[in-house]
């Protein structure tokens, strides 16, 4: 038998800021509420269980934790280089320049902080360690109308 687990919502919501870089440079620097659900999928084992939920809450619970009440900022962008001089962190394009405390910010290796993005950066964070199911599946909705699922195919 398989089975179909889900996590998510109440302590997985958390408040960021970001600005996407489109096309024509970053948009206006703007917040979200993100909600995160986790799901995965596979065979019920002897115990009754496709996963134990405590060490995957407490893994997502890690991943989220960095980004909670931060300004979110892709360091992967040859167009906007960032740089971290000593309290302080700034980028921009040719319009825009940011400068922001580096306690109000944290750096991903992106290269982009797209919902996207956002959530492959999440979902691989809760990835480690995890064997033994058939896929897992992290959605990020950054508004009640607007999510995004990433899917890893396991087995």
């Amino acid at each position: 038998m398989n089975a179909l687990v889900e996590i998510g919502g109440g302590e997985f919501s958390f408040c960021a800021a970001h600005t996407g870089l489109h096309e024509d440079g970053f948009e206006p620097l703007h917040g979200h509420t993100f909600t995160v659900t986790l799901r995965l999928a596979g065979p019920v084992d002897a115990r009754g269980m496709v996963a134990d939920f405590g060490p995957l809450k407490a893994a997502l619970r890690r991943a989220i934790a960095p980004l909670r009440r931060r300004t979110l900022i892709a360091t992967a962008v040859s167009e906007a280089p960032v740089t971290v001089d000593g309290q302080r962190v700034r980028f921009g394009d040719v319009d825009k320049h940011y400068d922001l405390p580096a306690g109000d910010v944290a750096l991903l290796p992106l290269a982009n902080t797209t919902t996207e993005a956002i959530a492959e950066h999440l979902l691989s964070q809760v990835c480690v360690g995890v064997a033994g199911l058939d896929w897992i599946e992290l959605t990020l909705a950054e508004a009640p109308d607007v999510a995004v699922t990433i899917r890893r195919t396991l087995s």
